[in-house]
């Protein structure tokens, strides 16, 4: 097991992990990802700027995780402990379906966590579709704190839950 940078080798294993998740969000009723976004191009972008962290199991990718200090404008009305200058924000994040359970997504976040703590980050801000139960309970079981609720993109229809956790 490895957690490393992804490599522009890696996209067309990320795209097919993201694009079996998508099914997945659909048959549970969470919009937040579809077959445009995240796109290729937007997940291209995140390994070219060293922001894509994949975990590997024998020379397989299983999962990956966008971890950046570019936080949405949209996080300045939740009631944050931490400054944004102090904290990562994790964006995309996926398992592949036939990985999951088996706590790739717990692994890949330790690690991508103590890789920005040792950086001098305190915390990391985050947020996920309102439907997205999976991934909030996730949250919680890994410490994070619910901090709010939000629309991102000037989408109303759609709610985000904000979550926090302080190293």
């Amino acid at each position: 097991m490895s957690i490393r940078k992804g490599q522009l080798s890696d996209i067309d294993t990320v795209m097919s992990i993201k694009d079996s998740v998508v099914k997945l969000m659909k048959e549970s009723g969470n919009n937040q990802w579809d077959d445009s976004y995240p796109s290729r191009d937007v997940l291209l972008n995140d390994i070219k700027n060293d922001h894509l962290f994949v975990y590997e199991e024998d020379d397989a990718v299983l999962g990956f995780i966008v971890a950046d200090d570019n936080h949405a404008f949209e996080y300045d009305d939740i009631p944050w402990e931490l400054a944004r200058l102090d904290s990562i924000a994790f964006h995309r994040a996926a398992v592949d379906p036939n990985a999951q359970g088996k706590g790739v997504a717990s692994k890949l976040m330790d690690e991508v966590e103590s890789f920005f703590k040792h950086k001098g980050y305190l915390g990391v801000h985050t947020d996920t579709n309102l439907n997205n139960i999976p991934m909030q309970r996730l949250f919680e079981k890994r410490g994070y704190e619910y901090r709010g609720k939000l629309n991102l993109h000037n989408n109303l229809d759609e709610w985000y839950v904000a979550y926090e956790k302080v190293f």
